[in-house]
């Protein structure tokens, strides 16, 4: 399922504050989708001392992963200012996409919980069995289903926010999508990933089990094999949350 481009997006771009938590976790394949939609994107990179802002200018928020733990506060003391952002980017209807490490802040800012995953590593691509929730979804409702991306966490969202809508899951890890409010989306999984950035993730894999640098290794062949289901899964994804930006910003302007 592809969608079109947005005919009108050379006139007046709208732009995406897109929050990258950690050097080897671009926006990779999202931000070209989003810039094809006419929605440019401005990175913050706090590993490099950028400052998130207390509130959002832009039209629209994106969080994506990274190595460190939703719950390692002690260290990096910007993963507050980024649930702080999100908070405000709710409280002002802009829509928030978080990604792995931006859906479990995002479920921490909402009242949920984070703690290591009990099933162990999640890696390669997963398939997202779509809730009947997710049919009347503004971002997820016409997805393929089950809904195919790449993957790679060891933390998992225990509980999800009390006020939350459940939308997706794995066999290994049930709270892989869901809804905050009307427009904060969080998904455990990678609809920005792309095979070449997974092989870099697998490089840098150091895990002491055995049994999860097995599943980090079968993960790449199944990308590989799987690529062009993945693509087209994730871009369906990507071009109908750049919608979601350009319908709430039209909105907000009038």
């Amino acid at each position: 399922m592809t969608l079109e481009p947005n005919p009108s997006r050379g006139a007046g771009a709208l732009q995406a504050l897109v929050i990258q938590p950690d050097p080897y976790c671009p926006i990779d394949r999202l931000g070209l989708w989003l810039q094809d939609e006419g929605i440019n994107t401005r990175i913050v990179q706090p590993f490099n001392d950028d400052v998130i802002p207390e509130m959002l200018r832009e039209d629209a928020l994106v969080v994506l992963g990274g190595d460190m733990s939703s719950l390692d506060d002690h260290v990096y003391h910007w993963l507050a200012h980024i649930r702080s952002l999100m908070a405000a980017a709710a409280s002002h209807r802009k829509p928030t996409l978080g990604i792995c490490l931006g859906a479990q802040l995002m479920a921490q800012t909402f009242g949920g919980t984070v703690t290591r995953g009990d099933q162990g590593l999640e890696a390669g691509v997963v398939e997202v069995a779509l809730r009947a929730e997710a049919a009347e979804d503004p971002l997820m409702a016409g997805l393929p289903g089950p809904f195919c991306a790449g993957a790679m966490h060891g933390d998992m969202i225990d509980q999800l926010p009390p006020s939350a809508v459940w939308l997706g899951m794995t066999a290994q890890y049930p709270h892989q999508a869901f809804r905050v409010g009307e427009m904060s989306w969080g998904v455990q999984f990678h609809p920005e990933l792309s095979p070449a950035v997974y092989r870099q993730w697998l490089s840098l894999v150091n895990e002491d089990d055995a049994v999860a640098m097995e599943r980090a290794g079968r993960g790449m062949q199944a990308f590989e094999n799987q690529d062009q289901i993945v693509r087209e899964h994730t871009e369906a994804m990507a071009r109908r949350f750049a919608h979601l930006v350009r319908t709430t910003a039209t909105v907000a302007s009038q």
